[in-house]
């Protein structure tokens, strides 16, 4: 019998996740890998897409904290990073600032990946699962790697990260999980519709990426904010205020720019290589599992 194209519909699950998978039964209907070959992709494609994104998005998170406190200019520090990731890969990707961004990434792909496979294994709808366990572990390890980032480069010495702050930085986070994760098919039905009228495909990739970068210009005060009141804990309002807004551009810019990887073109990556390597995966794991069959026989 001729093996089934599994790509095909696993393609129609992954390739668009925020708005996929809302009907356990037809979730039934879908020819998949087994669960083995699933997870396995999940976890290597959020390892790989990781070491990807995670470099672009180390050195404009160190730019701007070394900018917030001071201690370096923020296209010095730009310059710096993106030099150091090219004349010296390899060093770049044993520095710490390295490492805490892709453990951020590494934890939150391969949560969500495994998350939505294992709804779609037992035909569950994957939408509130990924939002309520993604968002958990992506605002999670995202508040414990900006305490590390805001103590290695602050111009004052190591002190504990003032609990506003943690909770400042969760708030920041948490709306970037919002737009990235709820409010996407909430408005493309708006963009589908009099007088927009896009087709849905295009209408779901304008939210996907628009919606995240939007909402850094709302969430880049919240984040300065934060820092300020590690770096200048005696800052005046009227202080605290005169720097959010010196520094607002340049940080939601780059906030945007920051986004785009891991929400954006780090999303599609992502898919892309859960489908190649279930493709990659099925055949060693169908060969094990053959041999096992043959071995009990014997």
């Amino acid at each position: 019998m001729e093996k089934p194209n599994l790509s095909i519909d696993v393609v129609s699950v992954l390739s668009a996740p925020l708005f996929a998978a809302e009907d356990p039964e037809a979730l039934a209907k879908l020819e998949r890998p087994s669960l083995g070959v699933c997870l396995s992709s999940d976890v290597a494609s959020g390892l790989a897409t990781s070491l990807v994104v995670a470099p672009i998005v180390a050195i404009i998170d160190k730019s701007i904290i070394s900018s917030s406190s001071g201690r370096s200019t923020l296209s010095n520090s730009l310059k710096d990073g993106v030099y150091t990731l090219f004349r010296h890969p390899l060093k770049f990707l044993g520095k710490r600032s390295f490492i805490a961004v892709y453990a951020i990434f590494a934890g939150t792909y391969t949560a969500n990946n495994t998350v939505e496979t294992l709804c779609i294994n037992n035909n569950t709808s994957p939408i509130t699962p990924k939002f309520l366990i993604g968002s958990s572990v992506n605002v999670t390890l995202c508040a414990w790697k900006d305490a590390l980032y805001t103590k290695w480069y602050a111009t004052v010495a190591p002190k504990p990260l003032p609990r506003v702050s943690y909770a400042l930085f969760g708030m920041r986070d948490t709306m970037t999980v919002t737009t990235s994760f709820i409010l996407p098919p909430l408005v493309s039905p708006l963009l589908q519709a009099e007088p927009f009228r896009l087709p849905k495909k295009t209408a779901d990739t304008v939210c996907q990426f628009a919606l995240p970068c939007l909402v850094q210009f709302a969430s880049a005060p919240i984040h300065l904010l934060s820092l300020d009141l590690y770096n200048n804990p005696n800052s005046t309002r009227v202080q605290r205020m005169q720097g959010i807004r010196s520094k607002y551009w340049g940080c939601a810019t780059l906030r945007v720019f920051r986004t785009l990887p891991g929400f954006g073109f780090g999303g599609v990556l992502n898919r892309h290589a859960r489908v190649y390597l279930n493709d990659v995966f099925s055949p060693w794991f169908d060969g094990y599992r053959r041999g096992a069959n043959v071995k009990k026989a014997i």
